[in-house]
């Protein structure tokens, strides 16, 4: 299986609208987290089924280097992803190489990791375009290459108490299958 799937629906949301920061991650901050504006927030919500979005929390994420080291995400499960800038970055999850233990942490991850990419080995990759959105298990080992320095945005809806499968499950019905 793969660890990301794309909807079949596109957002319209082309503009970036953010509060104050809520974290930052990584080398200099270079992945941060925005409050959003409650009209974008039920925009996002749109997607989710009532009775599900209780375990969903909404964020604008703003990556402003053009290498995010691979690792796993701190404090969620899965990760739907609204494109709002690329930078005509790849995503690619990987695989550890046999008997690798090989992680560290860095200031602000709690029960993520990143890890050396001479300890793993790619597994898939996706390239997202402007408007796509994408469901990620965060879970997994992942990172992202942009050919330039352009500041990635996307806003976000995360789980911490509902994974990969069960968001799946819950949006089977948008989930693309070409």
């Amino acid at each position: 299986m793969y660890p990301f799937i794309k909807l079949k629906i596109k957002t319209d949301i082309v503009d970036c609208h953010y509060g104050e920061k809520i974290l930052a991650y990584g080398d200099n901050s270079s992945i941060e987290f925005f409050k959003i504006p409650k009209s974008v927030e039920d925009q996002l919500f749109d997607i989710i089924p009532m009775e599900h979005r209780k375990h969903f929390s909404c964020k604008m994420m703003r990556i402003n280097k053009p290498y995010i080291r691979p690792h796993t995400d701190s404090n969620r499960k899965v990760g739907i992803n609204f494109y709002i800038n690329t930078g005509n970055a790849v995503t690619v999850f990987y695989n550890k190489k046999e008997d690798t233990k090989d992680n560290i942490k860095v200031a602000g991850q709690t029960n993520g990791s990143v890890y050396n990419e001479s300890a793993l080995i790619q597994h898939r990759s996706f390239k997202a375009i402007v408007g796509d959105i994408w469901i990620l298990d965060v879970t997994q080992i992942h990172g992202v290459y942009s050919p330039s320095n352009t500041q990635r945005i996307a806003y976000n809806l995360s789980s911490n108490t509902l994974n990969y499968n069960d968001t799946l499950e819950i949006l089977n019905h948008l989930l693309y299958t070409a």
